[in-house]
């Protein structure tokens, strides 16, 4: 079996143009929650590097905004967004019809929203509990 730092080596920032074709999404739509920010955001980036359109969803419109204007402008891509609540099955709904209303269709989705607390679980109140698992866990089933 190899040892970590051989494991650890050899997974050492690959950049994604050396995986995929330049082109591999192009013509394609991908539709995320939780796109905004964070890891989301950074999988957006990268599809769209590779010629999808993308729409994210998210809370915070103005994050939403400025997300999407920066992806369109370093990825030469459409980026389109909707702000909503993914506990929200009609915000989710909405969301996804002006997706298909600008795009004409959804290809891939990342359902990538996540809803936490930065405290060990046996600290958590019995709501914020039912939060995380509404919106990490039920959301991505039914959404």
């Amino acid at each position: 079996m190899p040892s970590d730092d051989t494991l650890n080596n050899s997974m050492a920032n690959v950049p994604s143009s050396s995986v995929f074709k330049d082109d591999i999404f192009r013509g394609k739509v991908l539709f995320c929650t939780g796109g905004g920010t964070g890891i989301c955001q950074k999988m957006v980036e990268a599809v769209m590097r590779h010629g999808a359109s993308a729409f994210i969803f998210g809370r915070r419109e103005n994050v939403l905004h400025a997300t999407s204007s920066d992806l369109s402008r370093h990825t030469l891509q459409r980026c389109s967004y909707a702000s909503g609540d993914v506990r929200s099955i009609e915000s989710l709904e909405r969301a996804v019809a002006k997706c298909i209303g600008e795009y004409g269709r959804i290809d891939f989705v990342i359902a990538g929203a996540a809803g936490n607390f930065l405290c060990p679980i046996d600290q958590l109140s019995p709501n914020a509990f039912k939060s995380v698992v509404e919106i990490d866990l039920v959301r991505c089933f039914i959404g």
